[in-house]
């Protein structure tokens, strides 16, 4: 895992909400791994990666400023393999997902 945690990166981007929670989120791609406890799961016809949000105060509060607002939020997430080598570049994105308006209550 501490291979895997030097090269999962997530994107994130909030497209619609408040100042602050856009200021506190950023846009600048982050090594997860190298941030917040990261657990990999790999089965025959998928790859799991679950990240502990709670295991970095910073993180943390972040998370709670996005939950308090997360019903008028539009969030885009879009994870990628982060290039370390020549032929590992460009870096080119996994997937990307959006949540509009969330309402955690019935998810």
């Amino acid at each position: 895992d501490a291979a895997r945690n030097k090269k999962f990166k997530l994107i994130p981007r909030i497209v619609r909400g408040s100042w602050i929670v856009k200021q506190s989120v950023g846009t600048t791609p982050v090594l997860l791994g190298q941030k917040l406890t990261t657990r990999y799961f790999r089965g025959p016809n998928y790859f799991e990666v679950d990240v502990d949000i709670t295991s970095n105060t910073v993180a943390n509060s972040v998370t709670s400023l996005v939950v308090g607002a997360i019903t008028s939020l539009v969030v885009d997430l879009a994870p990628l393999v982060e290039g370390q080598a020549e032929d590992e570049l460009p870096e080119r994105l996994i997937g990307s997902v959006r949540f509009e308006h969330l309402d955690l209550k019935t998810a």
